[in-house]
């Protein structure tokens, strides 16, 4: 009866050490996935900020800006626009 009870006292903490350790692993996976949904709403928040950059940068007016000022282009006469017709 005596080597029972030890037996059975020793499952019962291998049991609980178990349960200990199994807790412990599942709260370092939540943080893991916390801090990885965090960093996700990051990139999409700066995903978004490039997105509007970009359309910002490529604008029509902005690219004409650009060609006008920087580049010294203008728009073409009529005189010196040449149609081209396609066979």
């Amino acid at each position: 009866m005596r080597s029972t009870t030890i037996v059975l006292a020793l499952l019962i903490l291998t049991t609980l050490v178990g349960i200990v350790a199994a807790r412990e692993g599942t709260r370092s996976l939540f943080i893991a996935l916390q801090q990885a949904q965090s960093e996700r709403f990051a990139l999409d928040n700066r995903w978004g900020q490039l997105q509007l950059e970009q359309a910002t940068l490529a604008s029509n007016a902005r690219v004409g800006d650009i060609a006008r000022q920087r580049l010294g282009l203008e728009v073409p006469k009529n005189s010196q626009v040449i149609m081209v017709k396609t066979p």
